[in-house]
Parts: structure tokens; C-alpha cells; sequence
């Protein structure tokens, strides 16, 4: 499978806040909807990606989006963040990956791979980065083995709270 040649990595921006929650919405909506009660996604949709919050994260210093666009079309993002504003371990020497999505329609066509060559390569330009480290869903079995054959080691867990219902978060590092 040959990756597009008009794909570009951007980094959101405020103005791109519709599509952020749209893509957002869509992406978790996709991967999640049918593995768990619709109310606690709503919930925790409602929570996690209204325009509030994502406006408030996007001007987080700490955090960063960015889009994979292919055709100056948003088919995939991710989301980094730098400590303090990491969801877990806050460690300075470290770089959370705490989203990565691709479009439903998009998946399959290696850009998850794509995204996580472009996140290292982003965390080596920092001379403070020495891992990355991100959660995924104890359920989510195909995510788990993504990251384990690019090279993430299980370290922990944490407890995620999905609406009302609580969840695990394997926790996944990536030596750089």
C-alpha cells in the first residue's frame, strides 16, 4: 500500500475549531460507539470535545493538534502534551501522545504509522524528550498491538472514566 504524496502534517489551529470538533466527534464516535453504552459516550463526547474544551486545549502551550490532511482535507489528527498538562505521568523528560485518530474511511492505509514516525520525529527534535508514552483502552486489542509492533512497552495502567462507566487505560512508553 503506497502512501498518498499529497499528504501534510499541519498543526491546528483556533480558527480551525469546527473541524477539530468534527473530526473529533466523528473519529471517537467511530471507534468507540459500538463497545459501549451510548450515554456514556455522549457523556463523556459532550465533555471531552465541545468547542470549550478544545479551544481551551488548542491554546494550552503544553498541547499540541495537528491535522494529516491529504488534499488540504482533514483525514486523521493527534494530539501531544508536554508536562504539566499531561493526563498522567508529568514527567518533563517525556511526551504524551494522548489522541490519534484516523477517519474511518482512511484507516488501513498505514497514516496511523505515518502520524507516530511524525510525532518521534518531532520528540527527537527536543533535546528534553527522552520517551513517549500514551493510553489505550485495555479493550481496544487491535490499537494495542499497533503500538507494540512500532516498539511501545506496557508500563501501567490508569483508570478512565467513560461517562459513568469506569475503564482501563494500558499504559504504553516508547523509548526514543
Amino acid at each position: 500500500m503506497s502512501i498518498s504524496t499529497d499528504l501534510e502534517f499541519r498543526k491546528v489551529q483556533t480558527d480551525d475549531l469546527e473541524m477539530l470538533c468534527r473530526i473529533s466527534v466523528q473519529t471517537f464516535r467511530d471507534a468507540f460507539y459500538h463497545l459501549n453504552k451510548p450515554e456514556d459516550i455522549r457523556q463523556y463526547m459532550e465533555r471531552a470535545f465541545s468547542p470549550l474544551q478544545l479551544k481551551y486545549e488548542l491554546e494550552l502551550p503544553q498541547s499540541e493538534f495537528v491535522f494529516l490532511l491529504n488534499n488540504n482535507q482533514p483525514i486523521a489528527y493527534y494530539k501531544t502534551n508536554l508536562s504539566p498538562k499531561q493526563t498522567d505521568i508529568n514527567d518533563p523528560e517525556s511526551l504524551e501522545i494522548e489522541r490519534i485518530y484516523v477517519c474511518k474511511e482512511h484507516q488501513n492505509k498505514q497514516y496511523g504509522l505515518l502520524m507516530l514516525n511524525h510525532i518521534c520525529n518531532q520528540a527527537i527534535q527536543n533535546p528534553n524528550i527522552r520517551y513517549i508514552w500514551l493510553g489505550v483502552w485495555d479493550q481496544n486489542k487491535s490499537a494495542i498491538r499497533f503500538y507494540e509492533r512500532f516498539g511501545f512497552k506496557l508500563f501501567s495502567s490508569h483508570p478512565f472514566l467513560m461517562g459513568t462507566d469506569p475503564q482501563t487505560d494500558l499504559l504504553m512508553r516508547y523509548n526514543l
